[in-house]
């Protein structure tokens, strides 16, 4: 990559983190670097190989893709099933966190239920990201 590349890319995953309210040493953590890559990678002074561009973008509950289109110049291509997958994935967050309350409160029936509300909102997701990269070629541009 370019240092300009670079430079972009880190301030795309710096801009993702923030958004989902991590710190580096969380993403760190949940990508198996230290707290110092993950700083170097947002200053764009470190490259990434794929397998971290694939830890970086499920740690970031993006597609590996949404983590590079448009760095070049070009404008980003659109992926409206992405927003989807974003509503499915914060409904399923949501379902889990409650279904985590019931559960300290006792309320067995009602965890059990949100979970499996959660569980099959996930497998929606999956599915779903499945059908878009056969339907488009495994990059899910439209």
């Amino acid at each position: 990559m370019t240092g300009d590349l670079l430079r972009a890319f880190g301030q795309r995953v710096r801009i993702l983190r923030a958004e989902r309210g991590l710190t580096q040493q969380q993403l760190a953590d949940a990508i198996g670097l230290t707290r110092t890559s993950v700083t170097n990678i947002e200053a764009g002074r470190q490259e990434t190989l794929a397998t971290t561009l694939v830890r970086l973008a499920t740690a970031l509950d993006v597609v590996p893709g949404a983590l590079l289109d448009g760095l070049d110049g070009t404008a980003p291509a659109a992926m409206p099933w992405l927003e989807l997958a974003r509503a499915v994935t914060a409904a399923e967050r949501e379902h889990r966190t409650r279904a985590e309350s019931c559960w300290r409160a006792h309320d067995v029936m009602a965890a059990v239920r949100l979970r499996g509300i959660a569980d099959g909102l996930a497998r929606a997701r999956d599915l779903h990201a499945e059908v878009v990269a056969a339907t488009k070629g495994g990059d899910g541009r439209g």
